[in-house]
């Protein structure tokens, strides 16, 4: 025969009998805790129901004060200076879109900030007409899609597209030179030390990280 239960709940009330798959699901509505008053069929008293074994608690873990990861000021100030820097890349990939649209177009301006060698790409290619243009914008698509992944992969913290994207806007800065395009030159020198901001920073915050996870 099924054993029986009987609660004596909150509200003086008593409560079945009940199976215990009931009594189960009164656990899960919240009726009954460990410290309910209950009776079993073969029990010659009330006891509270954290005596039964059979009956099946709903725990939720807490997490140990150890286990969650605590964010500091400084690592927050780090993080915002590295997302910071490594936000000039998509600035260059976007603005050289817009140089290479405006220049593809017809257009004689463009922003200084701007890639040199996408310049360089379209003026030659607009001298050799509608295939020279395809193909420059070809390139273009590709050198731009370049910068793009760097400012991706950079605002993830890695180091490489950091060091390789100031590299190659390093040698991109040359064009300006060679040109004597002074502002282009200064503003690439202003984005080149924003960045290099931006790459300091992640790497002391990687540092940081690194030192909390093995202390």
């Amino acid at each position: 025969m099924e054993l029986q239960y009987r609660m004596l709940g909150t509200d003086g009330k008593e409560y079945g009998p009940a199976t215990l798959s009931e009594l189960q699901r009164w656990i899960q509505q919240g009726r009954l805790d460990p410290q309910t008053q209950i009776w079993r069929t073969d029990q010659p008293a009330w006891r509270p129901a954290a005596d039964f074994d059979e009956l099946i608690w709903a725990q939720t873990p807490q997490p140990a004060i150890a286990d969650i990861p605590l964010v500091s000021e400084v690592e927050f100030a780090l993080e915002k200076r590295a997302i910071s820097g490594a936000s000039w890349f998509y600035w260059i990939a976007g603005l050289t879109a817009i140089n290479t649209i405006s220049l593809l177009s017809g257009g004689e301006w463009s922003f200084i900030v701007g890639l040199g060698i996408t310049q360089v790409f379209d003026v030659l290619g607009r001298e050799m007409g509608s295939v020279g243009m395809a193909v420059a914008a070809a390139l273009d698509v590709v050198v731009i899609g370049i910068f793009a992944l760097f400012g991706f992969f950079s605002r993830k913290h890695h180091a490489w597209a950091f060091i390789t994207g100031m590299v190659l806007y390093t040698l991109d800065a040359g064009i300006s030179l060679l040109g004597q395009d002074w502002l282009g030159l200064g503003f690439h020198g202003f984005a080149l030390f924003c960045i290099f901001g931006g790459y300091k920073a992640s790497r002391e915050l990687k540092q940081i990280r690194a030192e909390k996870l093995g202390g």
